[in-house]
């Protein structure tokens, strides 16, 4: 069962500091994650599950990927692991559906190496655990001081995971995972070199919707494979703060080119009511090949 708040303290955020923070401008929520909140009636659970499984399926299929077994037994598997996650913080990081997604995707993939650049708190990391108990797991990330669980098994490193030697891993047994914020069409490219076919993309947003998200890595694979980009820039504001995307990016051609298969997978909010995820498997070309 999740923890609950002090009441001493849930009564002071809800008559003191909430009106407080609303007055600055902000909202001041517990630290609990989404999960935290669940249906309890058999009914409920059943119709909640069966619905995600049933867009898992064909997520699974545009994506070319074979299930680990049946679907609605690893959803049912997750639904009883989250609540024993080592990570309950709520902004920020994977919520219900992103983790879902990542764990059945893992399960699928059966990677023996996993590479995942962008930690957080290390909540995917014990995702990636739970759907793979004996995989080699590679953490990086710049900053690892905010780490609510660092895995007993894995390597981590503050170093870009570009600058790495990988030649002790097999890339056919690979599987890169990216929620880092940094350029989705470098990582393709950075990942081509290396040998690697299987990867796996958090915050994947088309043009219209990355204002939505936080430090926009564009381009994002959206960008790189969606419709022939017009003669007009992307451009939007975040904060404040002016980003554009060039309409004529040397970097978009060149990722495009190395990429054999792309599938988003469906955010899962209309099944789960959690927030909606942004998972997008990416399979390229072996080295050597292209379009």
């Amino acid at each position: 069962m999740q923890p609950r708040p002090p009441v001493m303290l849930e009564r002071l955020r809800r008559k003191v500091l909430s009106p407080l923070f609303d007055r600055l401008g902000y909202d001041l929520v517990p630290a609990a994650p989404d999960w935290s909140h669940r249906p309890t009636s058999p009914r409920e659970v059943a119709t909640l599950l069966e619905s995600a499984a049933a867009i898992l399926e064909r997520d699974f299929a545009a994506s070319g990927l074979t299930p680990d077994g049946d679907l609605l037994d690893s959803v049912r598997a997750f639904w009883d692991l989250i609540p024993t996650a080592p990570v309950r913080q709520r902004r920020g990081g994977s919520g219900f559906n992103g983790a879902l997604q990542l764990y059945v995707a893992m399960r699928a993939l059966k990677p023996d190496f996993v590479i995942e650049s962008g930690v957080f708190r290390g909540l995917t990391t014990w995702v990636i655990r739970m759907a793979r108990p004996s995989a080699q797991i590679f953490c990086h990330d710049p900053d690892l001081s905010g780490l609510h669980y660092r895995d007993p098994q894995a390597r981590y490193s503050t170093a870009d995971w570009s600058t790495a030697d990988w030649s002790g891993i097999d890339p056919a047994r690979t599987v890169a995972f990216f929620d880092d914020h940094v350029a989705q069409g470098r990582r393709v490219v950075e990942a081509h070199a290396r040998g690697l076919t299987r990867l796996l993309f958090d915050d994947d947003a088309a043009g219209h919707r990355i204002h939505a998200h936080g430090g926009p890595a564009h381009p994002t694979i959206a960008m790189i494979t969606g419709p022939a980009h017009s003669p007009e820039p992307i451009r939007w504001t975040r904060n404040g703060r002016h980003f554009e995307q060039p309409a004529d990016d040397a970097l978009v051609r060149q990722a495009a080119g190395l990429i054999a298969r792309v599938h988003a997978f469906d955010d899962l909010h209309r099944a789960t009511g959690y927030s909606p995820a942004r998972l997008t498997y990416v399979a390229l070309h072996p080295a050597g090949g292209g379009s």
